[in-house]
């Protein structure tokens, strides 16, 4: 018998993609879409993988949409996924997120951020990336009780340090990098 929870991995695919013009899941990058770069990549590293998103991308993955009644944005996502994921997987405690868009995330990605007790999210030597995150449900359950739903969409960074997130560091900040414009989709083009 294993005593270890699984490894959930949830893909942020939901966003508007504004800048970019279109849906990013679907752009393709080296003639692959975002999407199935990003399930082929993690797959090997999680037991269970849901996306955030409207739709599955024909992917035939298990998908959790947003509830309207949560905040707009990722934050919302996460409210959605801490509240829904012990209904859809009983064993699990937490779950790990990754943007649909970052296409060179590192690949100890997942094994390092689900390793710490607690929430943690990610960051470079510059800055955070706090939508490379694990989220332990009970504590993201608990700090969205304290969110009054007519307040506006509150930012990662206020997820983070309402969880009290442990930050786990990279020293690679171009891994980061994500695709939002054509011209984000260009320079990762010459990165392949």
């Amino acid at each position: 018998m294993n005593d270890n929870p699984p490894i959930c991995l949830i893909i942020l695919a939901g966003g508007m993609s504004r800048r970019m013009g279109r849906e990013k899941a679907t752009i393709r990058l080296d003639g692959q879409r975002l999407i199935d770069r990003a399930i082929a990549r993690y797959q090997p590293s999680v037991d269970r993988i849901w996306l955030s998103a409207p739709d599955d991308f024909h992917t035939g993955l298990d998908i959790i949409s947003d509830d309207p009644d949560m905040p707009g944005g990722p934050v919302g996502a996460i409210f959605t996924i801490a509240a829904q994921l012990p209904i859809l997987c009983a064993e699990a405690t937490g779950f790990v997120t990754i943007p649909v868009d970052a296409p060179f995330a590192p690949d100890d990605i997942i094994s390092r951020l689900s390793s710490v007790s607690g929430c943690s999210v990610a960051q470079g030597p510059r800055r955070l990336h706090p939508v490379f995150g694990y989220w332990r449900c009970d504590i993201v359950n608990s700090v969205r009780g304290t969110h009054d739903v007519g307040e506006r969409s509150p930012s990662l960074h206020w997820l983070v340090r309402q969880c009290d997130a442990k930050l786990v560091t990279w020293h690679d900040e171009d891994a980061f990098i994500n695709i939002n414009t054509p011209e984000d989709l260009a320079a990762a083009e010459t990165q392949i």
